[in-house]
């Protein structure tokens, strides 16, 4: 069970669009009303959890014990958990009800519309269609999972189904592609189109009611918006008197002095009393006013599966620039050379004759037809990262730059963007890289290495991955590193951990260790600390885990100091500013054995492996959670 919760622990996401989009490659499902779940059987044992990772297992008995019985030895379903009311709709307050005491969670059943895993095969890269294929003939032989029913869907007429959707009154439909694979994370494969403007909030305060026994008058809602609480405006009815008690007996218990946002009208203020933000509802409204509040909202019930820094605005992306995303071929950089001049794409590269390694020879259109050559590759390690770089304008032998805060002149596909460190309560501008124009970008300013945080920009609490660095002292034999990698590769399995290793291009390795992105930092940098010093206790001789130099004569330095904020890793698939212009290249662990240095592989050699193999995709796509103490 452990490595089927380490290897599933995230979901597909929707994407929000303005209308269905249109052909028959396109399948089409009902939005159902209730709480995304993830099932898991293995061996009999089942477990639900929400896609934050809560583990729900006893809250909804009726679906556990239905994955009991299902045909399978293994299985991952993905699902929603309703109530269905007479009227065949699903409603979200009748679940909400049947979570709370007394209320009859027996009843509630699941949706269930993809299949990960089966008896032991990860199906996720097999088309939509195929994996729903699969799904509705194990439900149909599994006729004793009586609370498990098959999400239908219809083919090519999306447009025709949500009409018909909201004339039943329904939340609205999902669009999936057909032939694409389940790739977690909100995605432009699956499309979400709604019958009405609904989404959750965070209760950011409350009003007394003005008249009348309900235990309160209005909820005051907020979203997140460039790192801080936004004012959305103000939902007082669709809450019953049961409701109103329920929720009043929740605030109260977060109440606080201190307002959670700026931007509320005077005339509300003293109304307000305000609470910490940490309790969500779900909302529906008329629409949204040209000031940013939602208008005639009407109260849907408590959220319970998602947290507060996951809340923004949702605005209804237009459906043909959703489809043309899909649609366009991958973003490879072609080269095209002429007139003494090189253009990589769409972006030229300057002085491509310059040398910028006299050890090698390798001149600055050389890198940069490496790195176009590359780009599927390092982009997979680098995209979304907030970056460091490091450039050399007059090649490695000259002045070098350490940068990772946006300036003119780095190319309209060098995003910056800005961060609010609220252990500082600061705000700090970054940049990031998606495409590789992006990244030709950055090697027209000179850039020669790329570092990327541990975390994306969009969650820079929760790291991806986590990282040790294996740096010997001088004279340390490079054997005794990969033995000390594969010491860390079997503590790490030992604790139900898969890791991945990497030659830097420097002199030593590193072990990474990919993250579901639901531990914070400060967790996972405990954790790593932990873990490096367990292995100095256990072999006090061959590790050392503190950053002072004098202490690591004749011993291997276990850097766990990459995981924190701002800290970095050098990219897979990077060059290094050193003579020679080794790369640092992903491994796969067998090869660790023939490994005779940390820094063996040039570009040439890069290219030349790229057209036989290709990193693992675990490395990448691998959910995992740090063990708890």
């Amino acid at each position: 069970m452990k490595n089927l919760l380490n290897r599933f622990s995230d979901v597909q996401l929707a994407t929000l669009v303005d209308s269905p989009p249109q052909g028959e490659n396109w399948i089409h499902e009902i939005k159902f009303d209730g709480y995304r779940l993830l099932g898991f059987l293995d061996q009999g044992e089942v477990r639900l959890y929400t896609r934050n990772g809560n583990d729900w297992t006893d809250r909804f008995p009726s679906i556990t014990a239905s994955i009991k019985k299902l045909k399978a030895r293994s299985a991952v379903i993905d699902m929603e958990a309703v109530i269905t009311e007479e009227s065949g709709r699903t409603s979200f307050q009748a679940l909400q009800n049947a979570l709370g005491e007394g209320g009859g969670a027996g009843a509630i059943v699941a949706y269930v519309f993809d299949l990960l895993h089966l008896d032991g095969k990860d199906i996720t890269q097999l088309p939509q269609v195929e994996r729903k294929t699969r799904l509705e003939a194990l439900l149909k032989k599994s006729t004793s999972a009586k609370a498990l029913f098959y999400s239908q869907h219809i083919e090519g007429v999306g447009t025709e189904m949500l009409a018909r959707s909201c004339t039943l009154g329904l939340e609205g439909i999902v669009s999936k592609l057909a032939d694409a694979p389940y790739t977690p994370g909100r995605q432009k494969s699956w499309l979400k189109s709604k019958c009405i403007t609904r989404q959750e909030f965070v209760i950011l305060g409350f009003s007394d009611p003005k008249s009348g026994g309900r235990a309160i008058g209005a909820l005051y809602l907020g979203y997140v918006k460039n790192g801080k609480m936004s004012y959305a405006g103000k939902v007082g009815t669709g809450f019953s008197m049961k409701d109103a008690t329920d929720i009043y007996a929740k605030l109260a218990r977060i109440e606080t002095k201190t307002p959670s946002m700026d931007g509320v009208p005077k005339a509300e203020l003293r109304f307000i009393r305000w609470v910490k933000p940490s309790l969500l509802c779900e909302v529906a409204f008329v629409e949204w006013t040209e000031d940013g509040h939602i208008r005639h909202g009407s109260f849907q019930g408590l959220r319970l599966d998602k947290k507060p820094k996951e809340v923004t605005r949702e605005t209804p992306e237009p459906v043909e620039k959703a489809v043309s995303e899909i649609k366009a071929k991958p973003d490879v950089a072609k080269v095209k050379k002429g007139n003494g001049k090189i253009e990589i794409g769409s972006v030229g590269i300057s002085h491509g004759e310059r040398v910028i390694d006299p050890a090698s020879g390798t001149t600055k259109a050389e890198l940069a037809e490496y790195y176009a050559a590359v780009a599927p590759y390092i982009l997979r390690s680098v995209a979304g990262h907030p970056l460091t770089v490091i450039r050399c304008p007059d090649g490695i032998d000259g002045e070098i730059f350490y940068q990772r805060n946006p300036a003119r002149g780095l190319g309209p596909d060098v995003i910056p963007f800005t961060w609010h460190y609220d252990a500082k309560n600061k705000e700090y501008d970054y940049f990031y890289i998606k495409k590789p124009a992006g990244l030709m970008e950055m090697v027209q300013m000179n850039a020669i290495e790329f570092h990327p945080w541990g975390t994306r920009y969009n969650k820079m609490d929760y790291p991806d991955r986590a990282v040790f660095d294996l740096d010997p002292d001088t004279g340390v034999p490079f054997e005794a590193v990969k033995l000390g990698a594969l010491d860390l590769k079997q503590r790490l399995e030992n604790m139900g951990l898969r890791s991945f290793l990497k030659c830097t291009g420097g002199k030593g390795l590193h072990i990474i260790v990919p993250l579901a992105e639901k531990d914070r930092w400060p967790d996972v940098k405990a954790w790593c600390s932990s873990v490096a010093h367990q292995m100095v206790e256990d072999s006090p001789g061959a590790y050392v885990a503190t950053m002072t130099k004098a202490k690591r004569t004749g011993k291997i330095f276990i850097d766990f100091f990459r995981n924190d904020y701002t800290a970095t890793a050098v990219s897979d698939f990077s060059v290094r500013a050193r003579p020679g212009l080794p790369v640092a290249v992903p491994l796969e662990w067998k090869e660790i054995k023939s490994l005779q240095s940390a820094s063996q592989f040039m570009m040439a050699d890069v290219l030349k492996r790229l057209k036989k193999t290709a990193p693992d995709d675990e490395r990448y796509k691998l959910k995992q959670r740090i063990p708890k103490k």
